[in-house]
């Protein structure tokens, strides 16, 4: 009272105003935000209590069939949009936690004690919400599906209202204040409150000052027009500022658009030059595989003598020959040239693969355990070798062989690479590409693989080595003394054509590191006995189809001396005539022919007329389509030029023991033949 009473009538006029001005703001703020609370409340309860079904309905089959993974999966995909979700998990009924989900940036969470019953606890942070997961049909609780929400989100929004509520309370409260002063005003000169304001414009350029209408005369009325006048400069003002505002941004927004081309610019000619230096790479191995396959081709057709003639005057020479020896010698040296012409073959990208489904882990073992390679051990013994192969690793479907000649030349380059001793690394795993995936070799498509990596702490390779260190004869070794310069080259033909792919990482005066990528394949572990069969002889009748004389004479050779009538022809198109009129049991049919028509035009040709005829089809070079589409059509084994005594025996014997008793030789094969 005594308050009340020392103060003036202005005093209290704008002192009650602001007050009850303020009283009424800060009693609608607390309304609000109980009434927030309250409805926050039930929210969050009714909406987080519906996810936590949907992931109960979500998980509950996974967590009958115990998968673990499923759930990681489905918990990951439906909370990755729900940034208020910190954490859930699955309980099983005994309160150990099934499965886990934390949100990346979060905090390590700590989870409560399982609640066997559909609970919503709000905490000071954060709100426990669990549902218990019902198995479908028996009504038995299997698990319990919990989640966690951040609290923070009402808190952060009555902070926020606190600072809306003290940035709007001076405006009512000074609004109040004038009001009253407006009130106290009534009765001052209203002629020196226009000429103070207008002064005050003048001055400080303030547009948004506004004259306080006191009465409605004269005065009044030009207060008023003052004001309109003010509102038109005012908005004039606002456009310009607008203007000058928006052609700011637009000018910001082509500068940040220029960047962004320049940068799609920049990354789209490197990406361009990669791919030229990629696409010039492949044309100069696909040039040399074809230089290489036409090698190959003609030195098969010379080497094939070289191998057969030794080999049968051998099948007939006695033990105690003195000339035994030398045509052994003769015949190792040709064997080991055909091995070379196989090399070249792979170069070529041309070679006979027998696909099957092989253990990269067993493999690896194998070569490691070779005398191959404990020989290479014992010439680099200064060398650590380290080998981490995981367990589950998968299988691939590959070519035994040529894999193992794989992991041999990457393992002796590493070894020369490490002249004054080092470690050697071969590593195994299961790899998951999850998008399409840039390497040395090409674009890697995604899926699982099976990785195989081949690292060494030698020399490194140089930059400017690496764009070409696959292509065949480019090598920094010595020629001749440490290699042939296709070791590399035989590795990428393989690899490429195993629909593998290769990585390559090194750094000059550090190591290399190889990583090969096979398309993962699950591997059965079975038990093969191959035994060596002796070549048994028989006297069905044979006709040899091949256009090298040589070839011809030699195929003869051996298979007269195996008891076989035999009989020659050199072109496909003569011998689909011959075998239109005449029956043989098996036909010896050469791939590439030089009439018009292949291995495979002519056989389609034949079985024509004889759907039931008998093929081993030989070659020392063939495009590899073709000749698997002739291994198809046919059921018959492929034979790699140069052959064997024994190979030619064994596949021939092999084709005709698959034929029943042969109606072609008890009808017309003994007749003469019409060539």
């Amino acid at each position: 009272m005594l308050f009340a009473r020392t103060r003036t009538i202005k005093q209290k006029i704008i002192l009650g105003t602001a007050v009850n001005c303020a009283i009424a703001l800060l009693l609608a703020f607390a309304s609000l935000v109980i009434y927030n609370y309250l409805n926050f409340r039930t929210q969050i309860a009714n909406d987080y209590n519906t996810l936590a079904k949907i992931l109960e309905s979500t998980n509950r089959e996974a967590v009958a069939t115990k998968s673990t993974i499923t759930i990681d999966e489905q918990t990951k995909r439906i909370l990755q949009h729900k940034p208020e979700v910190i954490a859930a998990c699955v309980y099983l009924p005994d309160g150990t936690i099934f499965s886990r989900y934390t949100r990346a940036n979060s905090e390590s969470v700590i989870f409560p004690h399982l609640q066997n019953k559909a609970v919503t606890s709000f905490n000071k942070g954060w709100i426990d919400i669990f549902h218990p997961i019902q198995n479908t049909g028996v009504r038995e609780t299997i698990g319990v599906q919990y989640i966690r929400v951040d609290n923070t989100v009402f808190q952060k929004e009555v902070a926020n209202y606190i600072a809306l509520f003290m940035i709007i309370i001076p405006f009512p409260v000074s609004m109040a204040i004038i009001l009253a002063l407006f009130l106290q005003r009534s009765m001052a000169k209203p002629l020196t409150e226009l000429g103070q304001a207008a002064k005050q414009i003048s001055k400080k350029k303030n547009f948004d000052t506004r004259i306080k209408l006191s009465t409605n005369d004269e005065i009044g009325v030009l207060a008023s027009e003052f004001n309109e006048m003010l509102l038109e400069i005012e908005k004039y003002d606002s456009d310009r500022k607008n203007i000058v505002r928006i052609l700011e941004e637009k000018i910001q927004a082509r500068v940040i658009d220029l960047k962004k081309e320049i940068t799609q610019r920049k990354k789209a000619e490197k990406r361009e030059h990669d791919l030229q230096k990629r696409l010039d790479r492949s044309r100069r191995m696909e040039s040399l595989g074809i230089l290489a396959g036409g090698v190959a081709h003609d030195l098969n057709n010379i080497l094939g003598p070289v191998v057969g003639y030794p080999d049968l005057i051998l099948s007939e020479l006695p033990d105690d020959s003195p000339i035994r020896p030398d045509l052994e010698a003769i015949h190792s040296s040709a064997l080991r040239a055909a091995a070379v012409i196989q090399d070249l073959l792979a170069l070529a990208r041309r070679g006979n693969y027998q696909l099957t489904v092989i253990s990269i882990k067993d493999l690896v073992y194998s070569y490691l355990t070779s005398p191959e390679f404990i020989e290479k051990q014992m010439v680099h013994n200064s060398i650590d070798l380290i080998t981490d192969i995981a367990p589950n690793t998968p299988g691939a479907k590959a070519s035994e062989v040529h894999l193992r000649q794989v992991l041999m030349n990457l393992t002796i380059n590493a070894m020369e690479a490490m002249p004054d001793g080092g470690t050697l690394t071969i590593k195994s795993k299961a790899c998951w590409i999850k998008k399409p995936t840039v390497v040395y070799s090409g674009t890697m498509p995604k899926g699982r693989y099976t990785q195989l990596q081949i690292i060494d702490t030698g020399e490194g390779i140089k930059p400017q080595d690496a764009e070409c260190i696959f292509e065949p004869f480019y090598t920094k070794k010595q020629m001749g003394k440490s290699g042939t310069g296709l070791g590399l080259a035989i590795v990428y033909g393989i690899v490429s054509d195993l629909k593998g792919f290769i990585d390559l990482k090194s750094i000059f005066g550090e190591g290399t590191e190889f990583s090969l990528y096979f398309p993962a394949t699950n591997y059965v572990n079975s038990t093969q006995t191959n035994l060596t069969k002796p070549v048994r002889k028989g006297d069905e009748r044979i006709l040899i189809v091949d256009d090298n004389q040589q070839q011809r004479a030699l195929a003869k050779k051996l298979l007269s001396h195996l008891g076989y009538e035999v009989f020659c022809i050199e072109s496909g198109r003569k011998a689909v005539q011959v075998v239109r009129n005449n029956d043989f049991d098996l036909i010896l049919m050469d791939m590439v022919l030089e009439d018009g028509l292949d291995g495979l035009d002519t056989i389609e040709s034949i079985l024509n007329y004889k759907p039931a005829q008998r093929f081993v089809i030989a070659s020392g070079f063939a495009e590899s389509h073709r000749a698997k589409k002739a291994q198809q059509i046919t059921n018959a084994p492929y034979l790699t030029k140069p052959y064997s005594l024994d190979d030619l025996g064994q596949a021939t014997r092999n084709v005709l023991d698959r034929k029943p008793k042969s109606r072609l030789k008890n009808n017309s094969a003994s007749g003469p033949v019409i060539l």
